[in-house]
């Protein structure tokens, strides 16, 4: 299906719903979305920014929704990420306005907080009230859960530093094959490596939408990669920009 139609259903569903409503395109984009939310607690109010984007192979793979600027909430990781039922559940036929109503219901439930003015007593008592609490485990196997997430972790950092390895590998060799080179050339100039690491990251990403699709990585592993390598690959176009 067309990603301009797909967009623009999403973009009537959400305006049609009023549960949704208070989210805009950023820029024109019918790709991200913007909506800013007010709570009222004993500290005083406080106004609140969340982005919703939808990736390129939306919805066979779920938005990615982000706070924008610095608030505590139990369900927003250090980077911004946010972590909510039914991305977790994502199922192709969602929609748009299904994640804007369950980010408006989250947060009405535990509404978040300015950057570090939450303290410790009022932290434990949200995290209790979260999608996810976290299960009560025997000392004993919470302690061997805990290595074996390590050990997992520590795999897959390997595995993924082996597969970004291979894509410049590829991208290297997509470069030094280009007509514009000639034979003389034996090393890659600074444009080369920078051209090498732009096809490599695309490559990457690429192929980051086929693994969450078929359930190699979770929601969260796709997050952090997939703002990892836009990150750095709007960077190398910068780069490649000023080097002519």
């Amino acid at each position: 299906m067309d990603r301009d139609f797909i967009l623009a259903r999403e973009a009537q569903l959400v305006y049609s719903n009023s549960a949704a409503s208070g989210f805009n395109p950023v820029e024109d984009s019918l790709a991200r979305w913007q909506g800013t939310l007010t709570y009222t607690t004993n500290r005083g109010r406080n106004m609140f920014t969340f982005e919703i984007f939808l990736p390129e192979y939306f919805p066979n793979v779920p938005p990615v929704v982000t706070a924008v600027g610095f608030m505590d909430h139990p369900n927003i990781d250090e980077d911004g990420f946010i972590q909510l039922r039914i991305l977790d559940n994502w199922r192709a036929e969602f929609h748009l306005y299904q994640v804007i109503i369950a980010l408006k219901n989250l947060m009405s439930r535990v509404p978040p907080t300015p950057k570090g003015e939450t303290a410790k007593s009022v932290r434990d008592t949200v995290a209790r009230l979260t999608e996810t609490p976290p299960a009560v485990e025997p000392q004993a196997a919470s302690a061997e859960a805990s290595v074996l997430r390590t050990e997992i972790s520590s795999l897959t950092e390997q595995m993924q530093k082996k597969e970004e390895e291979i894509a410049r590998l590829r991208a290297q060799q997509v470069v030094q094959a280009q007509p514009s080179r000639s034979p003389e050339r034996t090393s890659l100039s600074k444009r080369d490596n920078l051209e090498t690491e732009r096809i490599a990251i695309s490559d990457l990403l690429a192929s980051l939408e086929d693994r969450y699709a078929s359930g190699e990585i979770s929601i969260f592993e796709y997050s952090r990669l997939y703002k990892k390598y836009t990150k750095e690959l709007y960077m190398i176009r910068k780069q490649l920009e000023y080097t002519g």
